[in-house]
């Protein structure tokens, strides 16, 4: 889930600020209109769009239990329900030009419990009951009003771009998937073996049963498989954050494998690898202003872990 990645705590106010720019940015093609609480009042929405969808914003003020959380989300789905049925809220959205209403969403970080469906099914159900008993008064609210649950997940896409830009303080944390312990033996034996061989060299042919030796390996296998999960993950759900990686590891790879190729001198390997090392997370820290720094120290692992078990990153034996 992208609230997995944010390392930024979100309160009411920032949770709506991002939620307003993800509907500019997924709905500007039906001019996507925001409407600030000042002058007269928001009338209960955050903004609209010209095909007849409106929104409200809702972030829980701390973690709850499942139970709780449903019976604040029912809470407020409720009274925001009740301000749109309210027929002097709705003098005032015919006033900013809000079109007929077809979709209300509620748009909440997550939600964990089935009952807010059922309950925004109800709260639909009880909206067109009202507009069925006086269609002139209800004129704003359409013959197939829906209510709709948007969590951060249906926004994945929008929020990646809003945090990559330069405008953004919110941070994306990628480290917090490296928490378990891997199995090596899930691990490609050839992928292995490279890894231990060019540790070896790195480490001035030590031998294999030094205790470091052992650790060391263990840590670049452990940040090859982890590697491959994240990179993964953003593959196929953070598309943009993966380009963003792929293009500078695949330019920064073939420079890395210059330099090891070419280094014909394995009294300086140790030397070669730490300045590669530094100089990768420097170039990452300088692109990626966007990951928290935690994230970019493993980033770099995971990548140089990669230029260790294919042929990227190569060490002569002394």
């Amino acid at each position: 889930m992208i609230l997995n990645f944010i390392e930024t705590p979100l309160d009411g106010k920032s949770w709506e600020s991002l939620i307003n720019s993800c509907y500019r940015m997924k709905f500007q093609d039906e001019h996507f209109t925001e409407i600030p609480a000042v002058h007269g009042g928001d009338a209960g929405i955050e903004g609209f769009t010209r095909q007849g969808r409106v929104y409200q914003c809702y972030c829980p003020e701390r973690e709850y239990s499942d139970d709780d959380l449903y019976s604040h989300l029912r809470t407020k789905m409720s009274n925001d329900i009740k301000k749109l049925t309210n027929l002097t809220y709705a003098k005032r959205l015919k006033e900013l030009g809000v079109p007929k209403i077809k979709e209300w969403h509620f748009v909440i970080p997550r939600y964990k419990d089935a009952r807010i469906v059922t309950h925004a099914e109800a709260k639909r159900q009880e909206v067109l009951t009202l507009k069925s008993s006086d269609p002139e008064s209800y004129d704003y609210i359409d013959d197939e009003f829906i209510v709709v649950i948007k969590q951060a997940e249906d926004f994945k896409v929008e929020i990646s771009r809003i945090v990559r830009t330069t405008l953004s303080d919110m941070k994306l944390n990628i480290a917090i998937y490296h928490t378990s312990t891997l199995d090596w033996s899930q691990c490609d034996s050839e992928k292995v073996n490279n890894i231990k061989r060019k540790i070896k060299a790195v480490m001035g042919d030590i031998d294999e049963s030094d205790e470091d030796y052992i650790e060391v390996v263990g840590i670049y296998i452990d940040s090859y498989m982890k590697g491959l999960e994240i990179l993964k993950i953003l593959r196929v759900s953070y598309p943009e954050i993966y380009e963003d990686i792929y293009v500078l590891e695949q330019a920064y790879k073939k420079q890395v494998s210059m330099r090891t190729k070419m280094n014909t001198n394995s009294s300086i390997n140790a030397q070669l690898f730490d300045e590669i090392m530094n100089d990768f997370q420097q170039k990452l820290e300088q692109q990626f202003t966007y990951l928290t720094l935690a994230s970019v120290m493993e980033l770099r692992m995971d990548l140089v872990s990669g230029w260790l078990a294919d042929c990227s990153m190569q060490f002569r034996s002394r």
